[in-house]
């Protein structure tokens, strides 16, 4: 198998596809294998060009997954104009699903275990109500309904709630995710390429 090496955005992003490809390869990958560039745009990963083409030149392949945002199309051309300026190769997913705009807090609202789908129900009919009030409401970001589905299910105290901040999580964790979902199918397709 050839060394890949996967540049993502942030640590969520880090900590999920690390517990996923550990679900699907049995393959734990580490802070070397797994590289958080901090944000999707041409000055952040220019910042990263010597390890893109130190691990193409060992013969090793790149992966690039980053959100979706507001637009499939438009991320998917911004990333491929920047792969060719900056001359370096990248392969390129984007969340939720390779397909539409989103993020991974998307792509995490769909994978809720099913038996916890209350939970977000519940987070859904609060932003309806949200949007129907005479008050212009902000609605809160994705994340934090991320983090109030893994709070209900936690409990109160410290050493359980630092398991739900994004770097402790635990996404093969069963009874919150369900990582067998049809949702993930076209992610674990992406990777099957690269770790089979």
């Amino acid at each position: 198998m050839k060394k890949v090496k996967i540049f993502v955005e942030g640590v969520a992003d880090c900590k999920f596809i690390q517990d996923y490809i550990q679900y699907l390869f049995n393959v734990k990958l580490d802070k070397n294998d797994i590289i958080e560039i901090g944000g999707c745009d041409k000055k952040s990963l220019s910042l990263r060009i010597g390890t893109f083409q130190r691990n193409a030149d060992e013969g090793g392949i790149n992966l690039l997954i980053f959100d979706a945002d507001d637009s499939f199309d438009e991320k998917q051309e911004e990333l491929k104009r920047t792969k060719k300026e900056l001359n370096i190769e990248f392969e390129i997913f984007l969340f939720p699903n390779h397909e539409l705009p989103g993020d991974l807090e998307v792509l995490l609202s769909n994978i809720v275990s099913d038996k916890h789908n209350a939970l977000v129900a519940c987070w859904e009919q609060y932003e309806n109500c949200l949007k129907t009030q005479e008050y212009s409401y902000t609605l809160p970001a994705r994340k934090t309904k991320i983090y109030a589905y893994l709070e209900a299910l936690v409990g109160k105290s410290n050493s359980q709630k630092e398991k739900i901040k994004e770097r402790n999580r635990n996404y093969r964790n069963t009874d919150h995710w369900n990582l067998d979902t049809d949702y993930l199918q076209p992610l674990k397709t992406f990777l099957n390429q690269y770790f089979t």
